[in-house]
């Protein structure tokens, strides 16, 4: 069978070129070369395929037959070739992304804008998700994905890393204590974010403590856990990047300043090979510009 799949380019042209000679010159082999295969793949197959003259080259019923379905199958696999070769080199196409929405929100909708400008002929279809997907199985070229549980057979960047602090509304303390203790929280309403869950392990220093919550609100959005925190509804972890501003003009207040949340974790963008097609190329080395210029 390896020699007949070998031979069928050879069968096709001269069926095509019904010439010997002409066939050799477009496969680049010598006539005597090209004779002699077709005449052993005659004989493994036990027909003949062309009737040969001084003149012309004719298919027989056989090698017509033979010529109208590997002929098909041969221009089918060269398109094939070809729509790969094309998707790897040229800029245009689509793009499959998926990530939280907190991370379009706040770190990378400037990049998507900026990358959709540069390469208007790319196209992007983006997912948020709001739990890690299986780069191995979902069907995206690129995911945005936190935390370690990365699967080792997939490329993985890190693109930053992010740790949460506790933080709340002034309001919240005229009606609660303020904590002293991390196990203190068991007197406050929480806000915990879905992802994340009940556990909260904090560290200060080298003491480390995991507060089992029993949270008022969950929510899968950051930007909602950050709107309760900012309503005086509980404390929530919120990175310090994105409270910064609320704590200086005095709408969020940090609890437990010397105790940092222990879910600090890297925002890794996760690709299924590093083979990438060029679009896709463009588009990780367009965020990593970005995001670490």
């Amino acid at each position: 069978m390896q020699d007949f799949l070998n031979d069928v380019p050879l069968l096709v042209e001269v069926a095509r070129q019904k010439s010997f000679t002409k066939a050799s010159e477009i496969l680049g082999i010598g006539v005597s070369t090209l004779s002699r295969r077709i005449k052993l793949l005659e004989e493994r197959m036990g027909v003949l395929l062309f009737y040969r003259d001084t003149r012309n080259v004719e298919p027989t019923d056989n090698g017509a037959y033979l010529l109208d379905r590997c002929g098909y199958i041969l221009d089918e696999v060269q398109k094939t070739y070809e729509s790969v070769v094309g998707n790897m080199q040229n800029p245009s196409g689509l793009i499959r992304i998926c990530m939280f929405q907190d991370t379009y929100e706040h770190l990378l909708k400037d990049a998507l804008l900026d990358f959709a400008a540069k390469w208007p002929d790319i196209q992007m279809e983006l997912t948020f998700v709001e739990h890690p997907v299986d780069m191995r199985t979902d069907p995206y070229d690129v995911a945005f994905l936190i935390g370690p549980s990365i699967a080792p057979s997939l490329v993985a960047r890190r693109l930053l890393t992010v740790e949460p602090f506790l933080y709340a509304s002034p309001e919240l303390f005229e009606r609660y204590p303020m904590p002293e203790e991390p196990h203190d929280l068991d007197q406050l309403p929480c806000i915990a974010l879905q992802r994340f869950g009940r556990r909260w392990p904090m560290h200060n220093g080298d003491r480390q403590v995991t507060v089992e919550v029993h949270p008022q609100y969950t929510f899968s959005s950051v930007e909602m856990c950050r709107d309760f925190a900012l309503a005086g509804l509980g404390v929530a972890m919120v990175r310090k990047g994105r409270a910064e501003a609320d704590e200086k003009a005095g709408r969020l207040v940090r609890v437990l300043p010397d105790w940092s949340g222990g879910f600090a974790h890297d925002v890794n963008l996760v690709m299924g090979s590093s083979q990438l097609p060029q679009r896709v190329r463009l588009f990780v080395d367009h965020i990593l510009a970005c995001v670490n210029p």
